[in-house]
């Protein structure tokens, strides 16, 4: 046995391996080291060998465990049964388990996405292809540089990433925005040829050309395939044909971005997805965090979406019994994956079966009102799949296979004979029972069972004599004596059999119900594909009615008018909320925004940002009119932080971020800076970001909102027509200051930043101070180099230096 075991790990050196042993699967060597220090078990030897195991009903537990902590696990199984076997029971890899393969419910974390990621590069372009084993959904995409493709891993967060040999030095790289297990792959893996042939074997497809695949990506996604061959041992064929995501197509969104909007946050409340997120369904909330990541920039498909929204918010009633309906469907993007690769359980195909009773219910509810018949068409009722459910499966089926209650009675007749067989044994046996006391007239006589003899007929001493020429003795105690007849010889055969019988026979009966329900995984793909987007859909509807919401128009020019806009997460943690307008165009497309901290700037600018993904999602708006362009891509530099790990400074992360600003933003992108240059000497950053705004102006060009505690920047305002100066005001009393959170035309007068520090509970004697050596700065034009402040001639000599307008064409000391 250990020499087969060898064997195996010889085979899988890279993994832990689980070694079926009856009822336990157990590990050896350093294995077993591993996996007590891990799973904390006792660790215990064989021989002077280590040996440490788990047992098998507990099995998923502990692979959850040891799969969390980045380990690859081999389940090695007894491929035959060992009461049949000869010699040494046969045993082979059926699986190889890691982050990024996992499908059972039990395995994977929550009901977000779980994402294996491949990535492949030729001449400068990386091609990127994720997918969810757990949902069948594949995406492929390409990106330009490294820190596009840091942005892609750190926005999907992948589970494990499969690096091309070749590219192993990035794994540093990826480390620092990543904590998926990183795996790599030779690159003979990623050889054009092989995986053009595994590409269209796996769809079945006599060409790739429809897929609009690049050889690249072509080959990432031909490597992918290989990886799951060699660790799946059953069909993948669950897996959708490729998605695209075209940059043309979607808005981008870098990592900064979405972390500095806070789109999703782990932490959910705060949040964008927490506040939009009313879906019933986990494939209804992964839909919502793949909008969120890549919102449209095609406006059709954009009021397509609205349009729903619209229908659904304007019929409360309607909306509710859609809500209550889609509460009820299970999560069958998991439950048709597991379908299709052999892995379903009973409690699967009970869940399809709940599920697809409800779909004649929502189907006649869509096509009903005319703006949602098109959606309630796209949905099939799989009428002959849920007839065999309901034919086949109990109404409460057992978790597993093969204990005989799982198949419906009347389903199969010789399942049910066996089940009756057993379940009737006793009632049967004292039949029996009675029978032989009135052939033979002794009422002593009992028919009993012991696991040791099995079935017997038991006489007392004296009543030996009296037992019939049928009777062959088994068995001679002190006090009785014990018999089998043909008759209870056969009762015998058949009720210890029945047990192995029902367990063959349900275990074939469940794999054709599945084998027949599968034939249709991929209708059920796109009917999961239709109730998720309908489940997003109902979630906009529902916010918008209970948070007064509205339809955002769309402009081609550029222009934003947004009417009393909201931030749509802050709004849902104070008592009031001041709304502001939000006016591109014309008469500007470029804001500088100055005010004393606390009085809302960075919510001001955040919002603008907030409302334009939530439109480009199909969403409706925190506002009360909203006239927006379609932008392509949203860019922020909000906040200080660094990455000392990496060796960066604040200043220096600040200036990498503007520096990816400045060579990626377009005419048609929309640019929200929070401060900078604020990480440097005053005159530094002062320089700085006036050089940045006229680069973003002149040769950018894009709606932009820059909130800054430089008030020399307000100045621009009178060298640029299309820059404009807006202030958060504020009311002073004796008392302090009071915010009123409302943005209007003008300059602050002063940064009020001792009157926050005693909002913050400064000690006074510390604010008096401050208050002094204010008095003494505000009255000298040049304290020192370092701290003073612009005169009026400066700005002028400033003015006057200007030479000419800034273009792309030019060298700046932000080229990437």
């Amino acid at each position: 046995m250990m020499k087969q075991y060898l064997e195996v790990k010889n085979n899988y050196k890279d993994c832990i391996v689980l070694f079926r042993l009856g009822d336990f699967y157990e590990t050896f060597f350093d294995d077993a080291r591993l996996v007590a220090d891990e799973l904390q078990i006792v660790l215990t030897s064989r021989n002077g060998n280590p040996m440490a195991g788990v047992p098998y009903h507990a099995i998923d537990s502990y692979v959850r465990k040891l799969i969390s902590a980045g380990h690859k696990v081999a389940i090695c199984e007894q491929t035959e049964d060992p009461a049949q076997a000869k010699g040494l029971v046969r045993r082979e890899v059926t699986r190889v388990m890691t982050p990024g393969t996992i499908m059972e419910d039990e395995l994977l974390a929550g009901q977000a996405n779980n994402y294996i990621l491949t990535v492949s590069e030729k001449k400068g372009t990386f091609a990127v292809v994720l997918s969810d084993i757990s949902t069948g959904e594949v995406v492929v995409t390409s990106c330009e540089s490294l820190p596009e493709l840091l942005d892609i891993i750190s926005s999907f967060e992948p589970a494990q990433i499969l690096l091309r040999e070749s590219l192993k030095t990035l794994k540093k790289d990826i480390m620092t925005v990543s904590g998926a297990f990183i795996e790599i792959f030779e690159d003979w893996n990623f050889a054009l040829s092989s995986s053009l042939r595994y590409v269209k074997e796996f769809y079945s497809l006599a060409s790739t050309d429809h897929l609009e695949l690049d050889s690249s990506q072509l080959e990432a996604l031909g490597a992918l395939f290989k990886y799951l061959q060699t660790t799946n041992f059953k069909p993948m064929k669950h897996l959708s044909l490729p998605r695209v995501i075209k940059r043309s197509e979607t808005m981008q969104l870098d990592a900064s971005t979405i972390e500095n909007l806070n789109l999703l946050s782990s932490q959910g409340k705060g949040s964008l997805i927490a506040i939009m997120d009313e879906s019933v369904t986990g494939m209804g909330k992964r839909k919502l965090k793949q909008w969120l990541l890549t919102p449209l920039t095609d406006v059709h498909k954009i009021e397509r979406r609205l349009d729903t929204v619209q229908s659904l918010s304007e019929d409360r009633l309607l909306l509710e019994e859609l809500r209550e309906y889609l509460g009820g469907i299970f999560d069958l993007e998991r439950i048709v994956s597991r379908l299709a690769s052999d892995r379903a359980s009973p409690r699967d195909l009970q869940s399809l079966r709940n599920s697809l009773r409800i779909l004649p219910y929502i189907k006649q509810l869509l096509v009903s009102n005319p703006s949602l018949r098109e959606r309630g068409e796209r949905i099939v009722l799989f009428s002959k799949e849920l007839e065999l459910l309901e034919k086949a499966l109990q109404d409460e089926p057992s978790a597993f296979v093969g204990e005989g209650k799982v198949i419906r009675k009347g389903f199969s007749h010789e399942l049910d004979e066996l089940r009756d067989l057993l379940e009737n044994s006793v009632e049967k046996l004292k039949e029996l029972e009675r029978r032989e006391k009135e052939a033979t007239g002794i009422s002593t006589l009992k028919v009993k069972y012991n696991k040791v003899f099995g079935y017997f007929i038991e006489l007392p001493k004296a009543q030996a004599s009296k037992a019939p020429e049928n009777y062959t003795r088994k068995q001679t105690l002190v006090n009785c004596e014990r018999y089998i007849t043909p008759e209870l010889k056969a009762f015998e055969d058949r009720v210890l059999s029945a047990g192995e019988r029902i367990d063959s026979l349900e275990r074939s009966l469940f794999e054709n119900i599945c084998r027949e329900v599968g034939n249709s995984a991929k209708d059920l793909q796109e009917l999961s594909t239709v109730l998720s987007e309908l489940d997003v859909l109902q979630s906009f509807a529902s916010i918008a009615r209970k948070y007064g919401y509205v339809r955002p128009e769309f402009t081609s020019d550029g222009a934003t008018r947004v009417e009393a806009s909201r931030h749509p997460i802050v709004e849902r943690f104070v008592g009031e909320f001041t709304p502001n307008d939000i006016t591109f165009g014309e008469e500007g497309r470029f804001f500088i925004l100055t005010g004393p901290n606390m009085s809302g700037k960075s919510t001001y600018i955040r919002q603008i940002a907030l409302i334009s993904i939530m439109a480009q999602i199909g969403s409706f708006v925190p506002a009360s009119r909203a006239v927006l362009p379609v932008y392509d891509r949203i860019f922020t530099r909000i906040g200080a932080r660094d990455d000392l790990a990496g060796g960066k400074s604040t200043f220096l992360v600040e200036m990498m971020e503007t520096a990816t600003i400045l060579s990626r933003a377009t005419e048609d992108s929309l640019v929200i800076l929070d401060e900078v240059g604020r990480g440097t000497s005053t005159f530094d950053g002062i320089s700085i970001a006036w050089s940045v705004s006229e680069y973003i102006y002149e040769a950018i060009g894009c709606n932009t909102v820059f909130a800054t505690h430089f008030t020399e920047l307000t100045e621009l305002s009178q060298m640029y027509s299309g820059i404009r100066n807006k202030t958060v005001k504020i009311m002073e009393t004796e008392k302090g200051i009071v915010f009123l959170h409302r943005v209007i035309e003008g300059v602050a007068s002063k940064s009020h930043g001792i009157d926050v520090a005693k909002l913050a509970g400064i000690p006074s004697v510390v604010l008096e101070r401050a208050e002094e050596i204010l008095r003494v700065i505000s009255k000298q034009s040049a304290l020192d180099k370092a701290v003073r402040v612009l005169t009026t001639d400066d700005l002028v000599e400033i003015r006057r230096a200007k030479k000419g307008k800034m273009n792309r064409n030019q060298i700046t000391l932000f080229d990437t």
